[in-house]
């Protein structure tokens, strides 16, 4: 049997964790909707510029880390609303996207795409 993908994995805790957001109520529940909402974005916006999903591609951990601190930095300047939502959209990067973006990186990778070479001396070459 083939193993799941560490996407599909994070998709699947991501979703439970937004079922228990339904279960616990309100506050945490508008949380982590505009903190869906702004993974959404996030998305959205690196899917739409190819030289930004390129970089992002290439530095997931990177993006990873500074959204985290940001989060830090978001609670001491911002309050806990904004925060509790960042946190939300951290977590599902770092669950669902940012392994995404590695396996599409390492797919690419191992696609060897070889361009045939072109023997430019025999095209030149007096007759």
């Amino acid at each position: 049997m083939e193993t799941m993908k560490k996407s599909f994995k994070g998709l699947l805790i991501f979703v439970f964790i937004i079922i228990m957001a339904f279960l616990i109520g309100s506050y945490i529940l508008t949380s982590v909707f505009f903190g869906t909402i702004t993974l959404i974005g996030l998305i959205v916006l690196i899917e739409s510029i190819p030289p930004l999903k390129w970089v992002v591609s290439r530095t997931s951990k990177v993006v990873d880390i500074t959204i985290f601190v940001l989060t830090i930095l978001a609670m001491a300047s911002y309050g806990l609303n904004i925060t509790a939502s960042l946190t939300v959209a951290g977590l599902g990067y770092t669950l669902m996207y940012g392994p995404y973006l590695r396996e599409q990186a390492e797919e690419n990778k191992n696609k060897t795409t070889r361009r045939s070479r072109v023997d430019y001396k025999s095209k030149f070459k007096a007759s």
